[in-house]
């Protein structure tokens, strides 16, 4: 069973969180497109926000257009009943190949396997010479 509740799952360009918690989010999207030379990598964030129920453990799986799961520890303990807001920061450096992935967040559960909160699709194009 689901502890938290999915409000909102998004990609941006940048992100900041004032000394109140307001988070604001700049640069929406869903598809990046990667310099075929070697470029400095970008950074984007993934933001989340979720209604949390009971104390719980949310994470985010990225996996690649081959079904692979892409490296990374994107994982928030979540102690706080209510609302709660948080990003964490990706690069794009982890996405090798072109073409579909997806960004699934997930909860922990004791029983093992993960539930899922919310998935999106997130293309990856390289731009033309």
């Amino acid at each position: 069973m689901a502890k938290a509740k999915l409000l909102a799952f998004l990609l941006c360009e940048s992100a900041t969180r004032d000394s109140d918690g307001k988070v604001t989010l700049h640069g929406l999207f869903d598809r990046i497109i990667v310099p075929r030379a070697q470029a400095k990598p970008k950074l984007f964030f993934i933001y989340y926000k979720v209604v949390v129920e009971e104390p719980c453990t949310v994470l985010l799986r990225v996996i690649d257009s081959l079904g692979g799961e892409v490296p990374g520890n994107w994982r928030d303990p979540l102690a706080q009943i209510g609302p709660v807001q948080a990003t964490w920061t990706l690069t794009s450096s982890l996405f090798k190949q072109r073409g579909p992935y997806v960004l699934e967040l997930r909860q922990e559960t004791e029983e093992g396997e993960p539930i899922s909160l919310a998935s999106m699709l997130f293309v990856v194009d390289q731009e033309d010479e």
